[in-house]
Order: C-alpha cells, then structure tokens, then sequence
C-alpha cells in the first residue's frame, strides 16, 4: 500500500500562512487594547456586550469570529475599515513589497524608515489639508455640493472616500435641498427594480446618499431613475479616526435590555389614581409618578398596525426631527416608514408632529374619547378636581399639547402620541 504524499507548500500558501498568523496576532493586541480601556471606563459586569459583527479574513471570505463573551470583536467592524486612533499605535510596515497591495505599490517603494502609521490620511490629504484634523476636515467638505462630493471628493483617495461617505454629510445636503418641499425614501424591501443590488446584496446599507441619490434624479425621468443601485461601503485599511469611529460605534452598541426595565419612580395603576390623590400626594409635592395601564382599552393600541395607519396616512406629510439634524423634514408617512427601515445613523430622525390631529383626525379619534374615559381625571371639563390652567387661554391661544411621536431604534421614543 502506497502512501500519498502531500505536495510540499507553495511560497504562496506559507505567506498566507504567515499574513493569517500576524493578523490573528494584531487582532488580539487590539482586543486587549479595547479590553484596557474599557475596564478603564467603568466597565463591570452588568454592562452589556457588544454586538458581534463579521470580518474579513485573509482570502476575503466573511466569517464571524470567535469570541469571549465580551464583544470586542464589534469594535473593528466599521464598514469601512475605521479604527479608533489609538489603534495606529499597532500599525506595522509592510515587511516587503510583495506584502503591498497592487493598489498601494508607488513608483518607488518607501523604505521603512520612512514609512509612516498613518500613511492612508498623510497621502491622501497631502501637505495641506493633512495639517487639518478630521472634525476640521468634516466641516470644510460640508460646503460640498452632492454631486462634487460623491463623484469627486469620494474618488480623491481613500481617505477621502471614507470622509466623503461620513453619514451626516449626505443628511446635511437632503435636509437642506429637500426637508421642506419632502422627498421620496426607496422602499428597502423593494427587489424588483434591480438585480443583484438589493439591500440583502454584500454590504448593502441604508444611508442618506441612497436618498440623495434617489431623489437626485429627475422624476420625470423614471427609467434612469430605477437603475441607481444602493451604496455599498468599501473597507479600507489603516484609517484611524475617532470621528469617523464614533458615529459608528454609537449606533451599533448593544443596550442591555434591564437598563430600560429598570424605573427609579413610583407607579400606580391607573384604576387607583384619582383627581384628589393626583392633586395632594403628586403635584402638590412635585412629585413624578408612572400611570400604568390606562391605554390598554384604547382603540390605538389594536387599530395601530403598519397597514392600518398606512391605510389612513399614507401620503399625509409629518414634520421629523433630530437633535443632531440641522433642519427639520418634511416625510410622507409611507416614506417615514422606509427610512425607519433603512436608517442606519447615529440619531435618526423622528416624527415630531404637532398638527396631526388636523391632517388625520382619524388618529385622534383612536384614543381621544378612550383617553378621557380611562384617566377621567385628565378631563378638566368633567373631573371633580379638573383644573386645565391652559384652557383659560382659549384653543387659539393655548399651547400645543398634542404631538405624534413616531421613531425607530436610537431615537427618543418609539410610536405613541401626546
């Protein structure tokens, strides 16, 4: 019986070999980093875990990594490669020319003496704006049209790309050209108006240049107008920003789900509040107070469905802000709705409307008469102890007091109304 031998290993296979081996190795510098800083922070034991992520390994295929429980392995999975600064301190020169990327070689290849750890931002700023530090760099591109930003500022350098593709950018330029008048978000669940570039396609995410791009075009001009594919980020190695990190990280930390269970102020059935017991034991002591249960019976917590208040607001327009937004926009309803879909930034917008009960009287009516009936003594006409001091002044004059407020994950509150 012959035994087969293997074939000896090719030059190639011992440097992925090696490439694989040194990754692992920074990786887990970088993991404890992370691990020292965040014990640093305060970190214990009831902070919740980072969402895990996927990464790329060496032959490009995506895999989820193992991990500890600690959840570390998020804290590199921007989608386009940005690193908290820190990380530049493990940065390593390429160890030959062969360990360059095609796309990195230059005419002559720098000695390692003058390699430098940040060499992605000093080359691909130059001189001049590399003096610029990155929140500098952010405000000067925000003077950028759309069309100068994506087809020449994201085409500059890497750099640039990942600078030019920061979130806030493209919802600065759609608030300011479109938050008025409103403008149309694509329905991310759409697939038929194009293939292979849906939002289930490789690193396909909702952003506000899809919207830009989107509304961009003519709509007169519906043909050209399908054929826009979604944007999917490119990960660019050795960009080390806080800023461009933050953002990021912010929107994708885990909340552990007791920290908004947790409540720090006393709560009462609704059934046992009355106008007299509000009146001495709460306001009269400032003190707060949590009403539970009083919208059970209420009509909107059935009826209020996606289909049903599509069904009844479809193309009403709503005001929607953000703290972090510079204007307020303009969303029909079904729009609203595919933005909360897609919306992957920090601070999404949220719907902030003060007017609804005049546009759609209908969602009023589903919890209006409910309201007075459980919490009669809201009521200032019928409760015993009623004292509506805004109600002297009249409905012209009085304050608004009646809002929908409609929001995704990250914003201030999910759906309810005021």
């Amino acid at each position: 019986m012959h035994q087969q031998r293997l074939p000896p290993p090719t030059q190639s296979s011992k440097k992925r070999a090696r490439l694989s081996t040194k990754q692992r190795r920074i990786r887990q510098l970088e993991k404890d980093a992370a691990r020292r800083t965040f014990n640093g922070n305060g970190m214990n034991d009831s902070l919740p875990p980072l969402p895990v992520t996927q990464h790329s390994n060496v032959d490009g295929n995506d895999h989820a990594e193992e991990d500890d429980g600690a959840g570390f392995d998020t804290l590199f999975g921007h989608p386009y490669g940005a690193l908290p600064y820190g990380n530049i301190h493990f940065a390593s020169p390429p160890s030959s020319s062969s360990d360059v990327s095609a796309d990195d070689r230059q005419p002559s290849s720098p000695s390692p003496s003058s390699w430098h750890p940040d060499k992605v931002r000093r080359d691909g700023l130059g001189p001049n704006l590399r003096q610029l530090n990155d929140e500098q760099l952010i405000n000067i591109l925000s003077f950028v049209d759309g069309p100068s930003l994506a087809s020449g500022i994201c085409c500059a350098s890497k750099f640039l790309y990942v600078a030019g593709h920061h979130e806030e950018l493209w919802r600065d330029l759609v608030l300011r050209r479109w938050g008025e008048v409103g403008f149309t978000v694509r329905d991310p669940h759409d697939t038929t108006e194009e293939s292979g570039s849906s939002m289930q396609q490789k690193g396909a995410t909702g952003c506000w240049k899809d919207i830009y791009a989107w509304n961009h075009q003519s709509l007169d001009d519906c043909t050209k107008r399908t054929t826009i594919k979604r944007h999917s980020p490119i990960s660019i190695q050795g960009i080390y920003s806080d800023i461009f990190f933050r953002s990021w990280l912010c929107r994708s930390f885990a909340l552990q789900p007791s920290w908004l269970s947790t409540h720090t102020v006393s709560s009462i059935p609704h059934s046992e509040m009355t106008t007299e017991r509000f009146y001495k034991e709460y306001e009269q002591t400032n003190t707060p107070v949590l009403i539970k249960g009083a919208s059970k019976t209420w009509p909107a917590v059935q009826k209020w469905t996606r289909d049903y208040l599509l069904s009844v607001a479809s193309e009403k327009r709503f005001r929607a802000t953000s703290g972090a937004a510079p204007l307020p926009a303009q969303f029909s309803l079904s729009d609203y709705l595919n933005y909360c879909d897609s919306s992957t930034e920090e601070a999404p917008l949220y719907l902030f409307d003060r007017t609804f009960a005049t546009k759609c009287p209908q969602l009023l009516h589903d919890f209006d008469e409910s309201l007075k009936s459980s919490c009669g003594w809201w009521d200032g006409d019928t409760a015993e102890f009623g004292h509506d001091l805004f109600g002297v002044l009249g409905e012209e004059r009085r304050p608004d007091y009646q809002w929908l407020i409609v929001g995704p994950k990250r914003t201030p509150s999910e759906r309810y109304a005021l």
